[in-house]
């Protein structure tokens, strides 16, 4: 018989967070093959304007968060380790949303791949929230 053990919170809301960064490194990824993406990054431009050094800092800070999030949700508190996995997943679903709903107002057949992911990323943004919001309490005795 095999046996299934219970996986703790912690490692599975860090499996979770790297199972996020891998669908958000391979979407970018594939990017990189629609028409004119390349011609795109050589001439600076962004989804949300002209690339400075200014919006690559955000960027950069906007993927660093749920880069971390992976050893913060095994190394934190649980208190604190909860209520920071539901902000920063609720903050980065927020963002998702946006991408999903500009996808589908600008259609653009190249671009499904990105929609897909869009919904896969928030499924698991929403199962991150769920595994943190139901964090198993210890009885005090």
């Amino acid at each position: 018989m095999l046996t299934d053990y219970k996986i703790n919170v912690k490692l599975k809301l860090a499996a979770l967070w790297t199972s996020l960064m891998f669908l958000y490194i391979y979407c970018d990824y594939f990017e990189l093959k629609t028409p004119g993406k390349i011609e795109s990054l050589i001439n600076l431009h962004t989804p949300v304007g002209e690339a400075t050094p200014k919006l690559l800092v955000i960027f950069s800070l906007i993927m660093i968060v749920p880069t971390l999030m992976i050893c913060l949700s095994a190394l934190l508190r649980p208190k604190l380790n909860k209520w920071l996995n539901i902000a920063v997943a609720t903050a980065l679903s927020c963002i998702s949303l946006l991408i999903l709903t500009g996808n589908l107002t600008n259609f653009d057949p190249w671009y499904l791949f990105y929609g897909l992911y869009q919904v896969v990323e928030l499924v698991v943004l929403g199962i991150i929230i769920y595994s943190a919001w139901r964090w198993p309490k210890v009885a005090i005795s």
